[in-house]
């Protein structure tokens, strides 16, 4: 254990690119059995001045302590993905072809002016709608699948009176943060 550890306690901290300082709550690993894995492992987890949720889904029976840390530094650099994503979504928006922008559009094109000035500053006129629906995506589940193809699938999704949505937009990245895909769930 490093010497700054201590007083970081648990929790993981990045800067967002709007210099928001973002912490992570640390989920508590020692209920996992290495040896005898449950599938599903789900903790409920303070991110900045929200929660978010993670889960972890296995599919084998047991683990090493190798592959545990993995998980666990995984979970660690959240904060750092989080942001990695914000600009796959950026880059993503800015295509021909963009699931990013289809999510966005489908809320542009569902909600009155009312509804998007409760979300939206409708007279700012240096962004356009959609980026400025972009900023307000809010990551609410991080989802681990340590034998999947990709690693992780981070859920983001818009809020509506105080509540995300049921239609996601899902980025899967590898272990390493590299982005698999991204697609528009509900």
């Amino acid at each position: 254990m490093r010497i700054f550890d201590f007083f970081r306690k648990n929790k993981v901290q990045t800067a967002l690119n709007n210099g928001e300082l973002q912490i992570l709550e640390r989920p508590d690993f020692t209920n996992i059995n290495l040896k005898k894995l449950e599938d599903y492992y789900e903790w409920t987890l303070k991110f900045g001045k929200r929660e978010i949720n993670l889960d972890l889904n296995f599919e084998t029976e047991s683990i090493n302590q190798l592959e545990l840390n993995q998980i666990i530094e995984f979970v660690n650099r959240i904060p750092k993905f989080d942001n990695q994503n914000r600009n796959y979504m950026k880059a993503d928006f800015g295509q021909d072809v963009s699931m990013t922008s289809d999510y966005l559009n489908f809320y542009l094109d569902e909600l009155d002016d009312n509804e998007l000035a409760r979300i939206i500053d409708l007279e700012n006129q240096n962004k356009s709608r959609g980026s400025l629906l972009m900023e307000k995506l809010n990551l609410i589940r991080v989802g681990i699948y340590p034998q999947a193809s990709y690693f992780a699938t981070f859920d983001y999704s818009i809020d509506i009176d105080g509540e995300p949505c049921n239609q996601l937009l899902v980025l899967n990245i590898n272990h390493d943060g590299a982005l698999d895909y991204i697609t528009w769930e509900s």
